[in-house]
């Protein structure tokens, strides 16, 4: 029996800074001599034909030049279409997509100022003074039966100050050149690279001043938590006005430099409720909510253990993939069901600029809705 035609993989493929030779990067960094270039662009080239995806999403392109290469190597140019964050050059690295006919690129955005609705915000206020006024907040709240005390209202006044993401996400939307009876409806593919781990350099105002030096890498790591926890919460306000009250399938992919239990997946996913009992009601529904590919690997996986980066010998899946309910196997308003995750990350321990120091991920799925008829 034939493939269904609406069966869909997709990858996410973090480049390892893809530039040309001889062009600048990091300010302390070298440029690619020609051989370098070739070998990088050899190497991504024979992973994206063992990738055989649909639909990638890739990070840290310098230069759309390079990827269109690597695509060439691999004798892949005509079967690929690309969306790029502008038209023309860009600063710095960002964000790419490459979609396989008979798949479309049917609309691209960039998404580079935070949305409307973000704020991070909260004012200080005394107990005395909230027991006497009760925020309208706390009414919203549904009490968890094994917390007799109810929100919580310790914190301290803050107040953070981010406009825009330090590295833009690109929206795609995605559809299918031929299917009919049935049709499949536009799928919204975010390729995103949220802020690193990494300590951010203090400024010279800061970095000069005695008192605070000694502590760079604290701080320069908190600058970097703060930041990427703030591109998540943006992203989940643009990925709810995206998804509520719609049944667009929607798909998250890339480098969030965060595990799968992080407070980061956590806001970006929305948390829904995945099923481990067969006759519970779990995942039924979840209009916003978006399930973690590595977590459905895992549930039907004995033993294997998953890692997409290695950072001072901690192996952690930061590469992911995150799908809404159209995509999961418990939804009534499931269009496809989970087949297999896979992670291609044999070069991690020993990457070399000609490779990428993150493994590539690739999850695909079987066009099954939940009322299929035909």
């Amino acid at each position: 029996m034939p493939a269904n035609q609406r069966n869909i993989s997709f990858a996410t493929f973090n480049l390892y800074n893809l530039q040309l030779p001889d062009q600048p990067m990091y300010p302390k960094s070298r440029p690619y001599t020609q051989e370098q270039y070739d070998a990088k662009i050899a190497w991504i080239g024979s992973m994206v034909q063992r990738l055989d995806a649909d639909v990638i999403a890739f990070q840290e392109l310098w230069d759309r030049r390079a990827l269109e290469a690597a695509f060439q190597a691999a004798e892949l140019s005509d079967r690929y279409a690309f969306a790029y964050i502008k038209e023309g050059a860009w600063d710095g690295i960002a964000v790419a997509a490459a979609v396989r006919k008979p798949w479309e690129i049917a609309g691209v955005k960039r998404h580079k100022a935070f949305p409307q609705g973000f704020r991070l915000k909260k004012r200080k206020h005394t107990m005395t003074a909230l027991r006497a006024n009760p925020p309208q907040a706390d009414e919203s709240i549904v009490p968890d039966e094994n917390d007799e005390f109810g929100p919580s209202h310790e914190d301290e006044r803050i107040d953070v100050s981010i406009s825009e993401f330090s590295r833009s996400p690109l929206q795609v939307t995605v559809t299918h050149g031929t299917a009919r009876s049935p049709s499949v409806p536009p799928i919204q593919v975010f390729c995103t690279h949220l802020k690193s781990k990494l300590s951010t350099p203090l400024d010279d105002e800061e970095y000069k001043d005695p008192d605070i030096r000694p502590h760079k890498d604290a701080l320069g790591g908190a600058l970097s938590a703060i930041r990427r926890t703030a591109e998540a919460a943006a992203l989940r306000i643009i990925l709810n006005d995206t998804m509520r009250d719609t049944d667009d399938p929607t798909i998250v992919l890339g480098d969030v430099n965060d595990g799968q239990f992080s407070n980061v997946l956590s806001i970006l996913s929305g948390q829904p409720t995945f099923r481990v009992v067969a006759g519970s009601r779990a995942g039924a529904r979840s209009d916003a909510g978006l399930y973690t590919g590595v977590t459905l690997q895992q549930l039907r996986s004995l033993g294997d253990v998953y890692y997409t980066h290695e950072f001072k010998n901690v192996r952690e899946v930061i590469d992911h993939a995150l799908v809404s309910e159209q995509f999961y196997d418990y939804s009534d308003k499931r269009l496809w069901t989970f087949r297999e995750m896979q992670f291609f990350n044999d070069h991690v321990a020993h990457a070399s600029h000609a490779e990428s120091d993150h493994g590539q991920v690739r999850i695909w799925f079987q066009w099954v809705p939940a009322d299929r008829r035909d």
